[in-house]
């Protein structure tokens, strides 16, 4: 407890400051995302708004120390003429700009899986039907890390891309493929093997499930990737498209008809 500093500076203000009075200093601060402000002015609640961090400038205004996004899509909604705001009290435009890298510093990113769960627990559309996707194939997303049992994944962008670029059944497909293969791996469920083996499946009616869960089978991770790696080097093309390449190479070894084809990606 001796590590905490006694010394934690003067209590911000909070206050309802008007938008027209808050500026940005771009000696510190980049520009704004415009794409990121059209998002928050689209979904603009005040419950999803918290308050933002002001440092007090010359003639009563204001410079953005935190959330100048925030203040930007506050500036062009119409029904929004002020934002509540901590006012800091710095001395300098340098302990200005240090404020500003400390809050950044310190913010951590929030996952794809955080994302996910919360999505869930909003009843979110979107990660609804993937949650639905994994469960039709028995599997789930991780409930956290360190946290991985087989049949769960943290690929929830992978899926995501799955499902939109080849369909839900397919990838259910993929998943159900990759659990047969490999039902005690807790990593199996890695996200360009998805989407390749998703991608399999969309491009060829005649895919035999049984023969691909064999194959699957008799390919570590790393032998599939290491070939897959050779493909990329002779031709180009993305991690997905390599692995469909291998899986579908070695999936036709031996076979005179009913072959399959890597496809289109999308």
């Amino acid at each position: 407890m001796s590590q905490i500093p006694s010394d934690i500076g003067p209590a911000p203000k909070l206050e309802w400051v008007p938008v027209g009075l808050i500026d940005v200093d771009h000696n510190y601060q980049r520009e704004a995302d415009g794409k990121r402000v059209k998002q928050i002015l689209a979904a603009f609640r005040w419950d999803h708004f918290g308050a933002v961090v002001l440092a007090p400038a010359e003639d009563g205004r204001f410079r953005v120390t935190d959330g100048q996004h925030r203040v930007a899509a506050a500036q062009l909604h119409p029904a929004v003429d002020r934002v509540p705001a901590l006012i800091i009290s710095t001395s300098s435009m340098e302990a200005e700009a240090e404020n500003f890298l400390v809050i950044n510093r310190a913010r951590k990113a929030v996952s794809t899986v955080e994302t996910y769960w919360a999505g869930i627990t909003a009843g979110d559309p979107h990660f609804i039907r993937i949650r639905d996707v994994l469960e039709k194939a028995g599997c789930e997303v991780v409930a956290g890390a360190g946290a991985y049992k087989p049949g769960h994944t943290n690929a929830i962008s992978a899926l995501d891309r799955s499902i939109k670029n080849f369909g839900e059944a397919a990838t259910v497909a993929a998943l159900k493929a990759l659990r047969r293969a490999y039902p005690d791996d807790a990593k199996a469920l890695r996200g360009t093997l998805i989407t390749a083996l998703a991608r399999l499946v969309r491009n060829n009616d005649r895919l035999d499930q049984d023969r691909l869960a064999r194959v699957l089978a008799g390919l570590s991770f790393a032998a599939m990737t290491a070939h897959a790696e050779g493909f990329r080097k002779l031709s180009g093309g993305s991690a997905e498209t390599a692995l469909a390449k291998t899986i579908s190479e070695v999936y036709n070894k031996g076979l005179s008809t009913n072959t399959i084809y890597f496809g289109a990606a999308a």
